[in-house]
């Protein structure tokens, strides 16, 4: 099924000067919370000695399509970019798949070098930012953690969804949540119908996800551990982080040349702050999740 519902792009503007905002200079806001988790993981999950803090920067949030880790939120309703609404592997493996599509050739474009300089550096790091976005929202939005629990085996990684993704490699019980913005009036956009989610999914994203500590999810403590199980699901998405990180690096390397992959992970610029962008004020509605 398709939810997307586009927004106005002045409302796209106005919520990655948000997020923007709370990168520059750290508000601890309810609206933030969920954004600063993929911040956490993003940082720490890219090599210190191979990634500068400017290349990071645009990781985080950077221009559409991709918009970075953290501006991947800006698009609450892509399913792709969140793995929502996967009733099993295949929905989850076909959800992946758009998403590297989408994004990987942006990266590879991107990255291309004219002498020494980026065809478009800012979209490409910020098209990994997106991959990588989905990448955690497998852990946060997924039964994995739940299932790793169940069995006993805390930090067994998911086979990788990118580049490619096989539902045969998964639990056949592997699913995400169901969400649709039409059931969400406030903050936090919930997305539930009352009555529980529709034939065939067995759970709302808002039972499901462990986007952060305080979610009724993310909050329970697993047994015989002093772990949550949003701490499991942040461990696992940043192990799951840099491996992808050393897929793509290795990946331009390969078509582009290693110069290039250097280049995308060292150049950048400073993160987007509300000085440098459009501020549209009291926007209503603004379709974003946390996730």
């Amino acid at each position: 099924m398709t939810l997307i519902r586009r927004r106005p792009m002045g409302v796209l503007v106005a919520i990655v000067a948000s997020l923007a905002a709370v990168a520059s200079f750290g508000a601890p806001t309810a609206q933030a919370f969920y954004v600063k988790y993929h911040e956490t993981i993003t940082r720490n999950a890219l090599p210190a000695d191979q990634v500068s803090q400017l290349a990071v920067n645009q990781i985080l949030i950077g221009p559409p399509p991709g918009g970075g880790a953290m501006g991947s939120d800006v698009f609450a309703t892509d399913e792709f970019r969140h793995l929502d609404n996967s009733i099993n592997p295949v929905d989850i493996c076909n959800r992946a798949r758009q998403a590297w599509d989408v994004f990987s050739p942006i990266v590879l474009s991107g990255s291309v070098l004219n002498g020494n300089v980026e065809a478009d550096g800012p979209g490409a790091r910020a098209a990994f930012g997106a991959l990588l976005h989905t990448q955690q929202d497998f852990y946060a939005h997924s039964n994995w953690v739940e299932e790793n629990v169940a069995i006993g085996q805390l930090d067994r990684l998911a086979p990788p969804i990118f580049p490619t993704c096989n539902p045969a490699d998964f639990p056949a019980d592997l699913h995400t949540g169901y969400y649709n913005i039409d059931f969400s009036q406030q903050f936090p956009l919930e997305g539930c119908p009352a009555g529980g989610p529709p034939p065939g999914f067995q759970e709302c994203h808002t039972v499901l996800n462990k986007d952060g500590p305080h979610t009724p999810r993310g909050s329970q403590v697993i047994p015989g551990t002093s772990m949550t199980m949003y701490d499991l699901a942040a461990k696992l998405a940043t192990q799951a982080s840099t491996n992808l990180y050393t897929t793509v690096r290795d990946w331009v390397a390969n078509e582009n040349g290693q110069n290039a992959a250097v280049q995308l992970f060292q150049q950048g610029g400073p993160m987007p702050s509300l000085d440098s962008l459009p501020h549209i004020p009291n926007i209503p509605n603004i379709p974003y999740t946390g996730s």
